[in-house]
């Protein structure tokens, strides 16, 4: 394995322009990969398709559905008692069903709001906690580096163009990451302000 960094791009073009500046700095084309990566919940990495096991906030959906039923189960029988007269004898009991119904649908779809990504994604040893915020789409330019020169030229080169800069660790063969994993970010790399222009 090696360090790599990792640039992710919105736009092709500014990829290929940050490969080929690489290539003029002297990084090999074997030690660099571009590639895309799709969004989140389409990697296919489970048979059935999607990313994971279950959907981010399901745990909470089963406590708010059962709430939700209980007080759709009183709601839909008030409304029943009132529809009486029209409906027949069943009106409670239909009334207490449909209520029921709603009420846990409404409970569950409450609750299943997905975490807030925290604002530091990374362990304090570097790597990606179980918490981190998701990759996000678009072409990642990977360079392998391994010296403390190498990498803060790639950043420099890389950060021109990039929306985020990543340090990861990694095998590339040949121009492919072959262990890359889109669901574990990187350590991302905080980038300097631009240099104000002197008068």
């Amino acid at each position: 394995m090696k360090t790599l960094i990792v640039g992710r791009y919105s736009q092709q073009a500014d990829a290929e322009s940050a490969r080929r500046e690489l290539l003029r700095a002297g990084f090999p084309a074997r030690e660099m990969s571009l590639f895309y990566v799709n969004p989140q919940g389409q990697h296919a990495t489970h048979p059935v398709g999607g990313d994971e096991d279950e959907s981010a906030g399901t745990h909470e959906a089963r406590a708010g559905a059962v709430r939700g039923a209980a007080g759709g189960v009183g709601a839909g029988a008030l409304v029943g008692v009132a529809t009486l007269p029209v409906l027949g004898p069943g009106a409670p009991v239909l009334g207490a069903a449909v209520g029921a119904y709603t009420g846990a649908l409404v409970g569950a779809l409450k609750n299943m709001e997905e975490p807030e990504a925290p604002a530091d994604s990374a362990s304090p040893r570097g790597e990606p906690s179980a918490d981190a915020a998701p990759r996000k789409a678009g072409m990642l330019l990977a360079v392998a580096v391994a010296t403390p020169a190498e990498q803060e030229a790639a950043i420099e080169i890389l950060g021109v163009w990039a929306d985020e800069l990543e340090a990861a660790e990694g095998t590339l063969e040949n121009g492919d990451w072959i262990d890359f994993n889109p669901l574990a970010p990187g350590t991302a790399i905080a980038r300097a302000e631009p240099r104000q222009s002197q008068p």
